[in-house]
């Protein structure tokens, strides 16, 4: 059989990709010190944030492995990430537990609530690494042997709703309001999800298109608040430990409640939905006695609406996603006409001046590794310039003469003044680093600048003095549960807060809260009530997001305003734990994480060959090196074989590989003895220079390789070389292209590779060794056309001197699918309906070009529990293709085209494991006229 990568080290490369693609900045000031049991790793000038990490890591410690009585082993490894202006983390126990924390405080969404970020965040980062790594029975007496093998870690394959629910149970504190469960934006998600109808277990287990994007976090951490409440705090830990014991890539998930609870998973689940569905009828009881109040709807349901303002004249900007397409700014005139202004980023914010100025604040790509939120303004002719680069500006407020933003950066916030061209920063107040500034607003005066700020669960309003920064802010209001969106209407401050547990607009008119709306779900983003008396807002709705305006804002409640004049000291901060005790730094190394943690033993046979033998793999704690490597011994020939891949800083690898493949048996019978084999060797070194924005992403590489095959016949001493191609390469790559939520792949804008491969400077006399080069263009485009995409490619190599032929032929194409220059000196190019083998699609030049119009058929969206398998989405495609190849002249002699059909799905294996799968059907045009049929992974192009 050919050599094939084990499944254990395709799942690292899965797992370590997910955990490591945001590429962690590589500087020569990285330090480590240790906790009691977390080894903390940051760089010199982040030892305040260290040290609040490993407080926050050591007071979360004993409540998880309590809960889940299981202590991980060893030290867990934290790495603080200050790369991202959005908050989050991950979690991995491969090759070893890590845990990953983004140094940005939330100021929106359902991570703002009343924990310190922190401790939330390390909480439920931790209770993944816990619930990972416990392991019990077989695969505990297998780690004592092959160590931290992936296929026995038994926890890791079971649903994402499984993972994600628990680490949200054990981060919240609903009394307190810590924590997303019975949290204002999941219960708003829960009374949307009961208007449209709850997820039945299939459709969660398989993760699919459905809408809320953190559906697993929400439907699984109530399934585990009704497990506690219908069978005890400790079925949890039962439901825990027993799927702890399941045997390698045996997910037993239908019957794993049955010792707690008596019952297997789908009676379960029907049951947990009954109760939910009474839970959220009773607890919206008291809301939807009161009628809605939220205005008309302007838009419908929308995959996303980030942002809306209001302009002087009435109409009204907002950043919109229909799922689909670009997010778009749009402007909605007074008669409801939409118009699109220009494209915008996902998460794009908005303010508009006085004057009518708009100014935008989105995240992109800066210096290529830090996703930061940048300043631009809305010019004339729709164009956006940029004003700031890596600012790491949250949400800015214009006043007359200049700007006043929120910034973050190293797991801090502070207010700032620039200037109209959003230069000359001037810093007006950085708060005490437990202290996260969420939003702001210059008043109608020009000369005051409001913002919310927040400690644990005190909320404050304070109003700064613009014209005399350095005097003390007035205190404006405040409040135990969160406040954003801030504005100013003709009668005061308003901005969204929540109340009796639902996100609604409030008013603050002296020393009274007047109520503005009343949702049923959740308001996410507000324009301030307008001169006309109109005010307009985002809701949540089932499916998504919809822009409604009230046409005459009316009082519908007051309420006294809370004036505190102090912070509240420790506010759910819990600052009486004990202090970690951490280590003094010393100077982060790789070696000290590097060495591998597990093995698997490797048998492959082919025709007469048998080879046994070991792989591994490992990574260092910041992933700066990746490496995963196999040796086998040949036992009829003696020989070796065996392979090696490492990755260095995400952006520079070499691989190697050496095979062994029969060619001649004894009487032609490959169950006999060998009697010719090849001995095939390929070496690969590739480095990448990336210049990366989110829209537009520029690769520049240069690598080599080497492919030589020895003809190996055991019976003399010496081998026959038979192929010796060795090449210097140099590409750059330039992609637009981009997709969404609902699209089928990729499905606007283009990709172009172009790639230079030379034989000449490795060229020998005497040797029959290629001598020339050979310039190879892929083109790929993609047009919206509602929900389907029409594809198109073009591939154009052209050959000077003597070089490797071209074959054209097969479904799979590797230069097409995987990343440019990953793989050098390929020679095959797809044209399907053809075998790949025929000599008349054989020449030192190619062309090739594809149409393809692809389709959503249907979001399955189902996952079966026995076996473990599912079905997300089925797309369809129908192509035409056309190439040919030649070897003098400039153009094909002729022509062979293909038709076929293919169908597209998504499917699912474990729970974790994504396979797109493509099946075909081709006939070939041209020559024999055959109709072929094939099975391959992914897109064609």
């Amino acid at each position: 059989m050919p050599f094939i990568r084990p499944l254990a080290l395709v799942l690292f490369f899965w797992f370590s990709a997910a955990a490591y693609s945001q590429g962690i900045e590589p500087a020569p000031d990285w330090q480590t010190a240790d906790s009691a049991h977390f080894r903390i790793n940051y760089r010199a000038a982040w030892r305040e944030q260290a040290e609040r990490v490993a407080r926050a890591a050591e007071r979360a410690y004993p409540k998880v492995t309590n809960a889940l009585h299981w202590e991980p082993r060893g030290k867990t490894e934290i790495l603080l990430i200050n790369q991202f202006d959005l908050p989050n983390g991950f979690s991995t126990p491969l090759p070893f537990n890590t845990i990953a924390v983004f140094l940005a405080p939330p100021d929106d969404g359902e991570l703002l609530d009343n924990s310190d970020w922190l401790d939330m965040l390390l909480t439920h980062e931790f209770t993944h690494t816990v619930h990972l790594d416990k392991v019990r029975s077989t695969p505990a007496f297998l780690q004592h042997v092959f160590g931290r093998d992936p296929l026995l870690f038994p926890n890791l394959f079971e649903p994402v709703w499984a993972v994600e629910g628990l680490a949200v149970y054990n981060e919240s504190d609903p009394a307190t309001g810590r924590g997303r469960l019975h949290g204002p934006v999941f219960e708003a998600w829960l009374r949307a999800e009961a208007k449209n109808g709850f997820l039945s277990l299939r459709e969660i287990n398989s993760n699919g298109r459905a809408l809320p994007l953190s559906k697993e976090y929400l439907y699984g951490a109530y399934f585990y608040d009704f497990i506690a409440r219908r069978y005890g705090p400790d079925a949890i830990y039962k439901l825990v430990q027993q799927y702890s014991g399941n045997a390698p890539l045996w997910p037993r998930l239908h019957t794993n409640p049955r010792h707690a609870t008596g019952k297997t998973m789908d009676v379960l689940w029907d049951e947990y939905l009954a109760d939910l569905k009474e839970q959220v009828r009773q607890r919206a009881e008291p809301l939807t006695r009161t009628p809605e109040v939220v205005g008309e709807s302007l838009t419908g349901i929308l995959f996303d609406i980030s942002a809306v303002a209001a302009l002087p004249n009435g109409e009204l900007l907002a950043v919109t996603d229909n799922g689909l397409n670009h997010p778009h700014l749009v402007k909605f005139g007074k008669d409801g006409k939409q118009t699109v202004v220009t494209d915008v980023n996902s998460g794009a914010d908005l303010d508009v001046g006085p004057n009518g100025q708009v100014l935008v604040v989105q995240p992109d790509l800066c210096n290529w590794r830090y996703l930061a939120f940048d300043l631009y303004r809305l010019q004339d002719n729709g164009s956006l310039k940029q004003l700031t680069h890596c600012a790491r500006l949250r949400h800015v407020s214009q006043t007359g003469n200049g700007i006043v933003a929120l910034q973050q950066g190293e797991g801090k916030t502070r207010l700032i003044q620039l200037d109209a061209q959003g230069q000359n920063q001037r810093v007006l107040w950085e708060p005490p680093v437990d202290i996260n500034l969420i939003d702001l607003t210059v008043t109608a005066d020009d000369q005051h600048v409001d913002v919310v700020s927040k400690r644990g669960g005190d909320w404050r309003v304070e109003e700064f003095d613009l014209t005399h920064p350095d005097t003390a802010p007035r205190l404006l209001l405040t409040h135990d549960a969160p406040i954003t969106s801030l504005s100013v209407g003709p009668a005061g401050l308003e901005f969204i807060a929540v109340r009796d547990g639902v996100f609604n607009i409030w008013r603050l008119e002296g020393n009274t809260l007047v109520k503005l709306s009343h949702t049923y779900t959740r308001v996410t983003a507000q324009t301030g009530t307008q001169a006309d008396g109109s005010l307009a807002m985002v809701v949540v709705a089932p499916q998504g997001y919809e822009l409604h305006r009230i046409a005459a804002v009316t009082p519908l409640q007051r309420v006294p305003a809370t004036f505190i004049p102090h912070p509240i000291a420790a506010a759910n901060t819990q600052n009486t734990t004990p202090a970690a005790n951490l280590s003094e730094p010393v100077p982060y190394h790789a070696w000290r994480s590097i060495t591998p943690r597990s093995w698997e033993p490797l048998i492959t046979t082919d025709r007469g060959l048998t080879a046994v033998g070991a792989d591994t793999f490992g990574s260092d704690a910041l992933g700066w090196h990746q490496y995963a490597g196999s040796l086998q011994y040949e036992t009829s020939q003696h020989d070796w074989q065996g392979s090696l891949q490492y990755l260095y800083e995400d952006w520079h690898l070499l691989t190697f590989q050496r095979t062994l493949e029969p060619r001649a048996w004894v009487n032609g019978n490959d169950t006999n003895d060998v009697t010719s084999y090849d001995r095939k060797t390929s070496a690969q070194w590739i480095s990448f220079l990336p210049w990366h924005r989110l829209d537009r992403r520029i690769t520049f590489g240069a690598g080599a390789a080497i492919d030589t095959i020895d003809r190996v016949h055991p019976q003399f001493t010496t081998s026959l070389p038979s192929k010796d191609a060795r090449i210097l390469a140099g590409l750059v790559d330039y992609d637009t292209s981009g997709t969404n939520w609902w699209a089928e792949g990729p499905n606007r804008g283009q990709r172009a590779t172009l790639l230079y491969e030379t034989y000449r400077p490795f060229a020998r006399e005497g040797r029959n060794d290629y001598d020339g080069n050979v310039l190879r263009l892929d083109w790929r485009g993609y047009i919206p056309l509602g929900r389907t995409v029409l594809a198109l490619r073009h591939t154009e190599a052209n050959a000077h001197g003597f070089t490797e032929p071209f074959q054209l032929g097969g479904a799979l194409d590797p230069q097409l699918q995987l990343q440019p220059g990953l793989v050098l000196n390929n020679r095959d190019i797809a044209l399907r309906g053809y075998r790949g083998d025929e000599p008349g699609l054989v020449g030192a030049n190619a062309r090739v070009s594809s149409i393809e119009w692809r389709t959503p058929i249907a979001d399955v969206d189902r996952h079966f529990m026995v076996p473990a398998v599912g079905l997300n989405r089925l797309s369809g495609a129908v192509f035409f293709d056309i190439g040919g190849t030649w070897n003098i002249g400039h153009r094909p002699t002729h022509y062979d085209r293909s038709a076929g059909v293919e169908l597209l799905s998504e499917l699912k294996l474990l729970y974790i494991l994504n396979l797109q799968l493509r099946i075909g059907v081709a006939r070939a045009l041209d020559g024999p006229k055959n109709t072929l049929g094939y099975l391959a992974l992914g897109h064609a192009f």
